[in-house]
């Protein structure tokens, strides 16, 4: 009778790191992606968020960033696109999305925050079919800086949904302290370890900067939107807010 093969102990600790090398080799690198989700909505480049989307959806549906940034590439489609009826869809997708994730986590703060601003998107879009939506947005993203006051994403997603509900420049002119804790937390972050998500800051300061002007300092302004340049050279919202400052 044929003996049957045995690997040798060595044989199996060789096979097990190659096994370990490629699982390593093929991970998601999250990094990359935000960079591309980021880039894309800094530059307004519909098209890119849409293979953008394409390429996160591909991901593993174990692994747990996959719906956070479905989530958070929906929201910067709902951003970018002109058309009313794409935004309503892309926010839709962006709210179940935020869903899933929630499933999973449902005390994800990030999450509750970035689908509350997407809900906010949505029922500006249409109130038919989400009742109170824009009362639920609020609720849910006061719970998000409830379970993660510190977090600088939460703080910056709360300033631009108090920001996108002021009804008159007075009432955005006092936002000034939401958006400034905003920045401050993200200047924080930086003093520690990368981590993934880390987006956000560049637009903290151009929140801080519409603000500033909003109050009719265009200094103040000018230099806010000076620090969100630094951070992301082609962010063409603070371009032409920029441009609208020096024009």
């Amino acid at each position: 009778m044929a003996r049957m093969f045995r690997p040798a102990p060595l044989s199996l600790f060789i096979l097990a790191l190659c096994r370990s090398a490629f699982a390593l080799g093929a991970a998601t690198d999250w990094r990359d992606l935000e960079s591309r989700i980021q880039y894309a909505w800094y530059t307004e480049d519909a098209r890119d968020l849409a293979a953008v989307e394409s390429k996160v959806t591909d991901q593993p549906e174990t692994d747990a960033l996959r719906d956070y940034y479905l989530t958070l590439t929906r929201l910067r489609e709902a951003q970018v696109l002109a058309d009313p009826a794409a935004v309503g869809r892309a926010a839709a997708g962006c709210i179940s999305s935020a869903d899933d994730v929630l499933a999973a986590r449902p005390t994800d703060a990030e999450a509750l925050a970035l689908q509350a601003l997407c809900m906010d998107l949505r029922s500006r879009i249409s109130a038919v079919g989400v009742p109170f939506a824009a009362a639920r947005s609020r609720s849910q993203m006061q719970r998000a800086t409830k379970l993660a006051p510190q977090d600088p994403r939460v703080r910056l997603l709360a300033a631009q949904l108090a920001y996108g509900s002021a009804r008159s420049t007075q009432e955005r002119s006092v936002l000034l302290a939401p958006f400034q804790s905003a920045v401050d937390a993200f200047e924080q972050e930086r003093q520690g370890l990368e981590r993934v998500p880390s987006w956000g800051a560049p637009e903290a300061w151009q929140g801080l900067a519409q603000v500033y002007l909003d109050r009719g300092d265009a200094i103040a302004a000018r230099a806010a939107l000076e620090h969100a340049l630094l951070l992301m050279p082609d962010f063409k919202s603070a371009h032409r807010l920029l441009n609208h400052i020096l024009g």
